[in-house]
């Protein structure tokens, strides 16, 4: 992917997702909290859960970070709402394993999750894509 693509994916894709993100909002005690943290560029949300009879009921997030990151984050909850746990597992591992590997996004179906994935080709922005669905992972593990 030339620059140039990059910069129209970000303009078209990630910006507006970074705008008007999915559930970004605070919760309470109700929520199980998990927190996704990147301490090399500040990025930081709490990450907020409720499961109902093993199954991701809702969920939400607020902090700071940059577009990349929030504009991830914003997608992965969206994705995860009505998975049960070990069906996500299953797709935040497979979304890790796709974009870590040279080529194969043709597997990721989804238009959304191969726009994160193209976004591994920005310089030093891996982490960025990478920061909530680690610490998903993490939570459900």
């Amino acid at each position: 992917m030339t620059r140039e693509e990059l910069q129209q994916l970000y303009k078209e894709k990630i910006l507006p997702e970074n705008k008007s993100p999915y559930h970004f909002e605070k919760k309470g005690e109700d929520y199980t909290e998990v927190e996704a943290y990147n301490p090399m560029c500040g990025d930081k949300y709490k990450l907020y859960l409720q499961e109902d009879n093993k199954t991701i009921k809702e969920v939400y997030f607020h902090g700071i970070g940059c577009a990349i990151s929030k504009a991830s984050t914003s997608i992965l909850l969206r994705k995860l709402e009505g998975l049960g746990k070990s069906e996500a597992i299953q797709f935040c591992k497979k979304f890790m394993d796709t974009i870590e590997q040279k080529d194969n996004f043709e597997e990721l179906i989804d238009e959304e999750l191969r726009v994160l994935a193209e976004l591994k080709y920005f310089e030093g922005r891996m982490d960025c894509v990478q920061l909530s669905w680690r610490a998903i992972l993490d939570y459900l593990k």
